[in-house]
C-alpha cells in the first residue's frame, strides 16, 4: 500500500495550496523545496507554476467531461420503455432509441432512474376458495404445541436446470416492486396439483 505522501500526489491541489506554491515560487524557492513544504509532487508543482505564468490563473480548469452520446430525451424514453413494459431487453431498447450506444449505458441510465434487472416474482394463480381453505387449514394447526411441531419435517424443493434457459422472466423494477402487478408473474401448474 502506497504511503499517505504518494497517495496525496493523485489528489487534486486546493486553492490554499495553489497559492502557497505560486508564493513560495515568485519568492524564488526552488521546485524541490516547494514541493517538500506543500507535500506535493514535483510535478504538481511545476503544473501549479506553468499555468500561473501561462495564464495569470491558478484556477483548476473544469472540463466538459465525457460527450454524451444520447440526448435528455432519449434518456428518458429509455427509462419510460421500461417503466411502461418491465419485460423489455435492453437490445430492445437500444433498436428503439436508434442511437449505436452499449448495454451497459441502458443499465446505467435505468439505474440512474432506481431501476435494476431483477429476477420477477413467480406466484400461484389461487382462487379465493383455495385461498380460504388454506388459511383455514393453517389457523387449525396453529393452536398446537411445540412436540406436535416438532415431529413436522420442512423440505425444500430444488430446481435443476439441465439446458441453458432457465425459463425465468427478468423484469426492471425499482426496489419495493417485487410484488407488484406488473412484475408479477403467475405460474400455471397442471390440473393435478392445484
Amino acid at each position: 500500500m502506497p504511503s499517505k505522501r504518494a497517495r496525496r500526489h493523485f489528489s487534486q491541489l486546493s486553492k490554499f495550496e495553489r497559492g502557497l506554491i505560486i508564493g513560495m515560487k515568485t519568492v524564488g524557492w526552488s521546485r524541490r523545496r516547494v514541493a517538500g513544504q506543500v507535500d506535493r509532487s514535483e510535478c504538481a508543482v511545476r503544473n501549479c507554476w506553468k499555468q500561473w505564468t501561462r495564464e495569470g490563473t491558478h484556477a483548476r480548469k473544469t472540463g466538459p467531461g465525457v460527450t454524451r452520446k444520447i440526448s435528455r430525451r432519449e434518456d428518458r424514453r429509455i427509462v419510460r420503455q421500461a417503466l411502461v413494459d418491465p419485460t423489455v431487453t435492453r437490445s430492445t431498447i437500444r433498436a428503439d432509441v436508434g442511437v449505436a450506444i452499449v448495454p451497459q449505458t441502458i443499465s446505467r441510465h435505468l439505474a440512474e432512474a432506481n431501476l435494476k434487472s431483477k429476477r420477477s416474482f413467480r406466484a400461484l394463480p389461487l382462487t379465493p376458495e383455495q385461498r380460504q381453505l388454506r388459511l383455514q387449514w393453517c389457523q387449525a394447526r396453529s393452536i398446537g404445541n411445540v412436540t406436535d411441531w416438532q415431529k413436522v419435517v420442512f423440505s425444500d424443493e430444488s430446481r435443476f436446470v439441465l439446458g441453458t434457459d432457465e425459463d425465468r422472466v427478468w423484469v426492471w423494477r425499482r426496489p419495493g416492486e417485487r410484488y407488484n402487478s406488473p412484475t408479477l408473474f403467475y405460474v400455471t401448474l397442471p390440473a393435478q396439483l392445484v
